[in-house]
């Protein structure tokens, strides 16, 4: 038993080249302004320590879209590291990160003092990122706030006919109120597997989201662009 251990451990060796390729990421938590925030995006590591991207981020409500990034990262052989990324515009945020499942994720957390900012990266793997692509039935769910910090949390089913339509239901805590209805919308899926959708719901609630592609298509991380709204979802096949 103490063989297999040890060979078990010796295994997770890591080095910069262990990330490599597209994924997308997901973070939220309270900046060190004292701001509610969230982001989704998606980022390309060439296995080298260079990241290139983009994202959409909700600071405090205001949604900024489609945001370039670049980045530095370096990973250590125990598997752990740093990572900084820089939005166009904008300055610097470094992170620490643990490298997981071989280099298909990696968790993040914002060294900032003052900061409690987490998150975590799935690898895009093969998918094939057209609205066909993606046709399935996907679990979902997701939480956050409106900019008046009422917070709410939602799960449910979607079915996507690979043609850009959208039909499924869900149950939502609206600050504490329960409620289930169905659902319809729309959605549309680009080449670079990223993609938008709107959902309209029976209790006539209407919603936008930005998504990216991960885990070869069975997945994604979705963001609410909505105003005034601090909303992340994570999508399942």
């Amino acid at each position: 038993m103490l063989g297999l251990c040890l060979s078990v451990y010796a295994s997770a060796t890591c080095t910069n080249a262990t990330l490599v390729g597209n994924y997308g990421f997901t973070i939220t938590g309270v900046n060190s302004s004292g701001s509610l925030n969230a982001a989704v995006g998606q980022l390309t590591a060439d296995g080298k320590g260079k990241l290139t991207g983009i994202f959409t981020v909700s600071n405090a409500g205001v949604i900024s879209s489609n945001v370039a990034l670049t980045g530095t990262y370096a990973v250590k052989t125990n598997c752990t590291g740093t990572t900084t990324i820089t939005p166009s515009g904008g300055t610097a945020t470094s992170f620490s990160l643990v490298v997981v499942s071989g280099g298909g994720q990696f968790e993040l957390t914002e060294t900032k003092a003052g900061s409690s900012t987490y998150g975590y990266a799935l690898a895009q793997g093969a998918a094939t990122c057209t609205n066909a692509g993606i046709k399935n039935t996907f679990g979902f769910r997701g939480g956050g706030y409106n900019s008046s910090l009422a917070h709410y949390a939602f799960a449910g089913q979607v079915k996507l006919n690979g043609l850009g339509g959208i039909t499924g239901s869900e149950s939502a805590s609206f600050g504490g109120t329960i409620e289930t209805f169905s659902l319809t919308g729309s959605y549309s899926v680009s080449s670079n597997c990223t993609g938008t959708a709107s959902f309209k719901g029976s209790n006539g609630n209407l919603s936008h989201t930005y998504f990216v592609i991960v885990n070869g298509g069975q997945s994604s991380m979705e963001i609410q662009t909505d105003a005034n709204t601090i909303v992340t979802i994570f999508v399942q096949q």
